[in-house]
């Protein structure tokens, strides 16, 4: 059996639109989240695992801390603007559960693994990039050095696995719709351009531009452009109306969407008699395809 494992989306100040699904951490004046799409797929993927999204639920440090003594693995998801806070609940959750096995996730260590590990010792690993199957790997007792991906002490100094290959097989992955349905409540959920209710889920993955500003190929995912069949794609949204009638838009969160895709999909759903509002990321048409 695996660690039992919880995947933490933490608590965070007031006003911050941040965390695990975030692609522009900021304060705003209104409530706005998105879906902790990155650590929904390792929750699918391991035995007896939970996703806890605090903010859009509004749970409390002190409920999570409280939660986190079931657990024998905590996985929080962290960004720069909340890493203070997220360590400082994670000293928190050890004093309660001494136990507890901590991994961070996310851009921030992933750019920083070496001094994310020498400042803090609550943090015991940290998993660069794409770390689905890396978390799952250690939940599962592999033995460290042999988990790509995977950064962690040693003998008092920082060790650095080698880099996991991304996932090129992207249908491989659980659906994160079915982790929504148990562990999340999707009308929780509110972007201001989106229809309330709506359902964000990724189709692809990496992107091949070098925008400097843009977050998720800088530092997880990479610019290798990977892509979900239709048909999978199709299937999972079909269940997720079927799960969610009230569901009125339908987000691909992609980083890029591409034009081959969408008419594959688009095609593909229209057969399947949904009536719902699609909304995805895409560029305009480059005249050299």
């Amino acid at each position: 059996m695996p660690l039992k494992t919880l995947f933490l989306n933490p608590p965070s100040f007031e006003n911050f639109d941040g965390g695990a699904g975030s692609r522009w951490p900021a304060t705003r004046e209104i409530e706005s989240y998105w879906y902790p799409v990155w650590l929904a797929y390792p929750t699918g993927m391991l035995e007896g695992a939970r996703l806890l999204d605090a903010p859009p639920h509004h749970i409390t440090a002190e409920e999570t801390i409280r939660t986190c003594k079931d657990y024998e693995l905590l996985v929080l998801f962290t960004s720069t603007p909340g890493f203070p806070g997220d360590i400082r609940l994670a000293e928190a959750i050890k004093d309660a559960n001494p136990h507890i096995k901590v991994a961070f996730v996310g851009p921030h260590v992933s750019v920083l693994p070496e001094k994310s590990l020498q400042e803090h010792n609550v943090i015991d690993v940290v998993c660069r990039k794409e770390f689905d199957h890396t978390i799952v790997e250690y939940a599962n007792g592999k033995p460290l050095e042999e988990i790509l991906g995977l950064s962690y002490r040693k003998n008092g100094s920082v060790v650095h696995n080698a880099d996991r290959p991304q996932i090129e097989n992207l249908d491989a992955l659980p659906h994160v719709t079915d982790v929504y349905r148990r562990d999340l409540d999707v009308r929780r959920y509110n972007v201001p351009f989106l229809l309330h209710p709506f359902v964000a889920l990724y189709t692809t993955r990496g992107c091949p531009a070098q925008c400097t500003f843009c977050l998720w190929p800088q530092t997880l995912m990479g610019h290798p452009w990977r892509k979900r069949s239709t048909d999978d794609v199709a299937r999972e949204m079909a269940k997720a109306k079927e799960y969610w009638p009230y569901v009125k838009e339908f987000f691909f969160d992609d980083d890029t969407f591409n034009t081959d895709l969408v008419l594959h999909v688009a095609r593909d759903y229209r057969l399947r008699h949904s009536q719902s509002h699609e909304g995805c990321r895409m560029p305009p048409p480059d005249r050299r395809l």
